[in-house]
């Protein structure tokens, strides 16, 4: 897997503030993408949801997130222009609608957490860790610099992103439990 050392099995073992550092850092990532897994899980139903058809599913296999959202929010947009049922209360549509928009813009926040390269050091020569990512047309990874708490935070983030979408599709007519 990797070079780092695992944790110690023991209390007579004892882990460096390094390794203890990582072992967080790895713990919190891994509630990032169980947490967005569940949102995608969500966001793929509510898709199917809204498209309205048994062969929804079809389409939204192995789609990302932010295609479901994207689309998901294009059908809502479009939804009475086409003439479709009523998808309820335009105030429960606009909460429905915004926490569709959550969860794409913290699924970005995710895609540069867990796609982005670890490094020690920060971009300022200062001791921590910095993520190193590629940005589209340009010759250079950018670093940042990632706290345990940006981490952490994230994965609470999206966690009550999922809650609050599962709740405001019970409120939308059609919409999982909503009809």
């Amino acid at each position: 897997m990797t070079d780092a050392p695992h944790p110690p099995v023991s209390d007579d073992d004892e882990m460096s503030p390094e390794e203890e550092a990582r072992l967080m850092r790895r713990y919190h990532l891994g509630a990032v993408v169980e947490a967005s897994a569940n949102m995608e899980s969500v966001l793929r139903a509510i898709f199917s949801s809204l498209v309205g058809s048994p062969r929804a599913n079809i389409v939204a296999a192995g789609q990302s997130v932010s295609w479901l959202a994207d689309n998901a929010l294009a059908i809502i947009d479009a939804n009475d222009e086409v003439r479709a049922p009523s998808l309820g209360d335009p105030e429960n549509v606009a909460r429905f609608r915004a926490a569709i928009a959550s969860c794409r813009d913290l699924n970005a926040k995710r895609n540069r957490l867990i796609h982005g390269a670890w490094v020690d050091g920060l971009p300022d020569g200062r001791p921590g860790l910095s993520l190193l990512r590629s940005k589209w047309r340009q010759p250079w990874p950018s670093a940042e610099e990632v706290r345990l708490q940006d981490i952490e935070g994230l994965a609470d983030d999206l966690a009550a992103a999922v809650s609050q979408l599962v709740t405001a599709s019970f409120e939308v007519e059609g919409i999982i439990a909503g009809t």
